[in-house]
């Protein structure tokens, strides 16, 4: 059985009235369920307004087109994927906070719900190409500069030594991503656990390296 997203409010309360924020989240959920179900090409407008409970018109106010919904859905559930920016005086070990920035000690649930964004963020973006160039162009997707922002700071407050911020930043990317990707549903209870035991280690091996390595300051930059 495929995981589903679950698309309800991600962390807060569904407002009690129908104000504007009440219905673009109830738009959003609504088109989230859809895009599960149904994919993006076969999700029609009025299908998601149906299932909303309101005008064409009315969503059209409020998403002029359906990539702009889609971006809005994948945006809603994205901090399951990469939890950055860190809270300001955060203190921890380097390794200890790319354990939290990567969520690699979520629920069951919210483990199912990745993976479920995972899957619909890969399966619309390899048939639809230009969709995925949407998601980076609106910034719903940006992963990668945030993680490299999150490393160039560390640099400059002696947390990490950082030789190349872009080698480092796509190694721990698809040391991570490459192993959560989703490819079969894990049937042995210890399979989880032990896959995410695995991307630890990875990490920590990446960081001993990195720190082995020296820094070169060229090769530095915020942006």
């Amino acid at each position: 059985m495929t995981n589903t997203l679950h698309c309800g409010p991600a962390r807060r309360g569904r407002p009690k009235t129908r104000d504007a924020a009440g219905l673009r989240q109830s738009i959003i959920d609504s088109a989230c369920q859809a895009f599960t179900e149904l994919g993006f090409a076969k999700t029609s407008t009025a299908e998601i307004a149906r299932r909303a409970k309101i005008s064409k018109r009315t969503l059209y106010e409020i998403f002029p087109d359906k990539k702009q919904l889609f971006a809005a859905v994948i945006g809603e559930h994205y901090y399951l994927l990469l939890d950055l920016p860190r809270p300001e005086g955060e203190r921890c070990t380097p390794e200890a906070a790319l354990f939290r920035i990567f969520r690699l000690d979520i629920s069951e649930q919210e483990h199912q719900t990745r993976e479920a964004l995972l899957n619909l963020m890969i399966r619309e973006s390899v048939l639809f190409p230009e969709l995925a160039e949407y998601l980076y162009q609106t910034k719903a997707i940006r992963s990668r500069e945030l993680l490299r922002q999150w490393l160039y700071h560390q640099h400059l407050q002696g947390g990490l030594t950082v030789e190349d911020i872009d080698v480092c930043t796509g190694m721990l990317m698809d040391i991570v991503f490459g192993a959560l990707l989703p490819r079969r549903r894990d049937q042995d209870a210890d399979a989880r656990p032990l896959r995410i035991a695995h991307i630890k280690q990875r990490i920590r091996i990446t960081l001993a390296g990195m720190s082995a390595l020296g820094a070169s300051p060229s090769a530095l930059s915020p942006e």
